[in-house]
């Protein structure tokens, strides 16, 4: 019973490291989709780059029909033929191409789910400490505030607080137990959140977690939507070209040998064809008018991608330095000048010369200020793996 207890608790503080999390990123079901895909695809770059399959033809020709002999008739025999479609351009080779650059497009989309993956990781982590922080700044207050009310409950006994005094310290204490409850259930739809991402039970052992990565300028850089833009460009590229080259039609050679009966003198015969088809359709027209705008879509889509990329790195950066100055001036100033005025206000309250009011605005004050140091700090980290996904920077 004493090693099932011990075996039931290890099972439940279960816990893996954040380099666990990222390789059951790298094993996700949504980005081995994505693979598969782009799998699959280049395997169509064969097919559409082959001139297809010769044919193989067995005829009987010119039986008489009310006897179907062999040796009646001097045309009379069995045919073999083989036939093969010719490419005299090389369009099949820019089809495959183009298929092979549209398999890399889907192999950087599945790069780039991985990376959307880590980030949603990295955003749930960003949210969980700053839950963690802020429920830590709320179970100090409510000590605090515990402590004030003894204070309370003696002046009241004094005679120097009224009744309603007592109340609304008893209450604002209610409410820091209401808010603290709060953030340990909001903890817990994180952690439910987590277990999609990282597909893994336990907890994430917040020791392993490289915090320093956020404010780390990283030397590579792949940005792969920028670069399943270029891929896709390259794919329109060569299939405009191959439906340029598709206007000079496929040849068929053929050559067939019959064999005849014996009792003609001439021997068996042999044949040889050459055929093509004519260009009367407006099929190939049209698909030269469609690889066009494809081409063109490609890359009005590669060139609005740039310029949104541009744009967005300017507005994250702006919001980074903003932010970060925000913090320094709470953590400087305003934070020393909200808890010496905490500090004052309790003092004077204990000794019956301020009033509750002012109590609990001192208290409320302050609480608010590092409430707001936390979010800030959350919003400056969210900023940076905002902008570190967006230019393609490690995220591990």
């Amino acid at each position: 019973m004493y090693k099932f207890l011990i075996l039931i608790f290890s099972m439940s503080s279960f816990a893996y490291t954040f380099k666990d999390a990222v390789s059951a990123i790298n094993k996700h079901e949504s980005v081995d989709a994505i693979s598969k895909d782009a799998l699959a695809i280049k395997e169509q770059a064969d097919i559409s780059g082959s001139w297809g399959d010769p044919m193989l033809k067995i005829a009987a020709k010119n039986f008489p029909l009310e006897t179907l002999a062999n040796d009646e008739a001097p045309m009379t025999g069995v045919e073999l033929s083989i036939a093969q479609k010719v490419a005299i351009t090389n369009k099949y080779s820019k089809m495959k191409s183009a298929f092979i650059n549209k398999a890399q497009a889907r192999e950087f989309d599945s790069f780039k789910r991985k990376d959307l993956l880590l980030k949603e990781l990295w955003m749930v982590l960003i949210d969980s400490r700053r839950l963690s922080e802020e429920r830590r700044i709320l179970k100090e207050n409510f000590q605090w505030i515990q402590k004030n009310l003894k204070v309370t409950k003696k002046l009241y006994s004094n005679g120097k607080l009224s009744q309603q005094a007592l109340l609304d310290v008893q209450i604002r204490k209610s409410e820091l137990q209401t808010e603290i409850s709060n953030k340990s259930y909001e903890l817990k739809e994180l952690s439910a959140k987590l277990s999609y991402i990282v597909n893994a039970k336990g907890t994430l052992d917040t020791r392993t977690i490289p915090w320093k990565i956020l404010s780390l300028n990283s030397s590579t850089k792949k940005d792969y939507s920028e670069m399943a833009f270029e891929s896709n460009l390259k794919a329109s590229k060569n299939l405009l070209a191959a439906s340029k080259l598709n206007y000079v039609p496929d040849l068929t050679f053929s050559v067939g040998y019959t064999k005849r009966s014996d009792v003609f003198d001439n021997g068996d015969f042999v044949s040889a064809s050459v055929s093509f088809p004519l260009p009367t359709s407006d099929t190939k027209y049209s698909n030269h008018s469609k690889a066009s705008y494809e081409k063109i879509k490609s890359a009005n889509n590669l060139a609005d991608y740039k310029k949104y990329k541009m744009s967005k790195e300017k507005e994250i950066s702006l919001l980074i330095r903003k932010t970060q100055n925000e913090v320094n001036t709470l953590k400087s100033e305003t934070l020393k000048f909200a808890q010496n005025s905490r500090n004052i206000t309790s003092k004077s309250y204990a000794l019956g010369e301020t009033g509750y009011v002012e109590l609990l605005k001192s208290e409320l004050k302050l609480q608010n200020l590092l409430l707001k140091k936390t979010m800030l700090k959350a919003k400056l980290a969210l900023s940076q793996i905002n902008l570190k996904f967006l230019l393609g920077e490690r995220l591990q």
